[in-house]
């Protein structure tokens, strides 16, 4: 796997009579090939939005995601050559493991 970097990352959504919500606010972070990384916090605390924006699923507002050395911020995420695993079993909930 190559590098993840997330340089001053934000994402911020438009909310209710004006006031936005900021979800995730000026994220640096850099995952080294071959590193294990978990993102831990309470809810609502934008663990999932960051692996969104990763992913590709999510635009960030500001700031710069890069793979390797390519930046990949409008780069949808069939072309990321990486993939996002949902912890809930929504698509095939009649499996079992």
């Amino acid at each position: 796997m190559a590098k993840v970097t997330l340089q001053v990352v934000s994402k911020i959504y438009p909310g209710t009579n004006g006031r936005d919500v900021t979800a995730v606010n000026d994220v640096s972070l850099e995952i080294n090939d071959r590193e294990f990384v978990v993102l831990a916090g309470p809810a609502g605390c934008g663990k999932s939005t960051t692996l969104r924006m990763i992913a590709g699923l999510e635009k960030p507002s500001r700031g710069d995601i890069f793979i390797g050395e390519r930046r990949v911020n409008d780069v949808p995420p069939k072309d990321r050559e990486i993939a996002m695993l949902f912890q809930n079993d929504a698509l095939y909930p009649h499996m079992s493991v």
